[in-house]
């Protein structure tokens, strides 16, 4: 239960600003970057919103299962 709600509460924080910084870097009307980079922002940026909020939901999972030595 934890690690889901840890999972959905990453996942709105990383969402939300990985859609900032790809819509910047590598949006329709950007020119910050050249488009072969603009590819691989889009990829990077898909990656970071999977991966990151899977980790902090891993950690709060391993974490909740530890059981204080008494």
């Amino acid at each position: 239960m934890l690690a889901g709600v840890a999972y959905l509460a990453a996942l709105a924080v990383v969402g939300a600003l990985a859609l900032l910084v790809v819509m910047v870097l590598a949006g329709p009307h950007s020119d910050l970057l050249p488009g072969a980079a603009q590819g691989g922002v889009l990829i990077v940026g898909w990656l970071v919103v999977v991966v990151i909020p899977a980790m902090a939901a891993r950690q709060v999972w391993r974490r909740a299962g530890k059981r204080p030595d008494r």
